[in-house]
């Protein structure tokens, strides 16, 4: 799958997770996990699938982590 890794704030292509064991190691880690696995958590809880949540996730926090902002 295609995604925003928001640990890495690169976009990557990875294996897509299975379980929701496998999407939370791919989101632990960085400083403010907290937020990607309460939101996780959150899509989950609402019936998204395992894979989706994880690309939503990315591309929420994706908009958290501007890339080629101007210079003042």
């Amino acid at each position: 799958m295609r995604w925003y890794n928001p640990k890495r704030r690169v976009a990557e292509s990875v294996v897509a997770p299975y379980t929701d064991e496998e999407a939370l190691h791919m989101l632990r880690g960085a400083t403010d996990s907290w937020a990607f696995l309460s939101e996780y958590e959150r899509l989950r809880g609402e019936g998204m699938g395992v894979e989706q949540a994880v690309v939503f996730v990315g591309h929420l926090f994706s908009s958290w982590h501007p890339r080629d902002q101007p210079l003042g």
